[in-house]
């Protein structure tokens, strides 16, 4: 490495530490590292607003329905949900300590909590209607695209995807959402499949991002998928 490349890396690292934000995801990578997904916190207000409202419409039946942000970062996701559903219990479960305590700083809403993503706390907020997973089930995503990756097994093993979406599709209620955008494997693909059955054509649409088989390897062409699955009876 040359004097002048050493120089740029070093104050690059040095900028990233001085960020508080930054900081956190370091921490949350290193404690979490056997179970985290995506590390990266960006988020913002209504940002999926087509699978929010095709959300709603899917659970109108349900007057008072109980949903999950798995991911919520600093809270804007569950602050948007709220948006769509009125009369919902909302739940949003965050592994990033900083972020989870970010949420503190939203008005304060009687039926929405903040809690820290561990498999105990989360399930003892459930059954779920409906769980948003929304670009959390990745890895590098913009470093894999940008790279033109074919394989992720190196440091996104597909069993790590896969046990996501079976503890996940477990804490939904029969007839429930799972909601999810942005992974990098194909729920499809996943071992609790046979629960989750795609709903129509809401939430199909092409990929975004590349997307990967069982082994890590890319697929080719980029593939149609869905969105929104819903919970069958075991």
């Amino acid at each position: 490495m040359g004097p002048m490349r050493a120089l740029t890396w070093l104050w690059r690292g040095a900028r990233r530490l001085a960020d508080a934000r930054a900081r956190s995801e370091i921490a949350t990578r290193r404690r979490h590292r056997d179970r985290i997904h995506q590390d990266v916190t960006l988020t913002r207000i209504d940002r999926y607003p087509r699978l929010f409202a095709a959300a709603r419409d899917l659970l109108a039946d349900r007057p008072r329905p109980t949903l999950l942000s798995y991911g919520c970062s600093s809270g804007e996701e569950v602050v948007s949900l709220r948006g769509y559903f009125p009369d919902a219990d909302i739940v949003g479960a965050e592994l990033n300590c900083a972020m989870l305590a970010a949420c503190a700083r939203w008005p304060h809403d009687p039926r929405t909590r903040f809690l820290a993503s561990d498999d105990a706390g989360v399930a003892a907020a459930g059954p779920y209607d409906a769980i948003f997973c929304m670009a959390v089930l990745q890895r590098r995503p913009h470093g894999v695209e940008n790279e033109g990756r074919e394989t992720i097994a190196d440091f996104y093993p597909f069993a790590l995807f896969d046990r996501q979406v079976a503890e996940l599709a477990a804490l939904l209620k029969t007839g429930g959402l799972l909601i999810v955008e942005h992974a990098q494997y194909l729920v499809t693909d996943a071992s609790a499949a046979p629960l989750l059955e795609p709903v129509g054509d809401r939430g199909v649409w092409p990929a975004k991002g590349p997307r990967f088989d069982r082994d890590g390897r890319r697929i080719v062409p980029q593939p149609t998928i869905a969105r929104l699955y819903r919970r069958r009876a075991a």
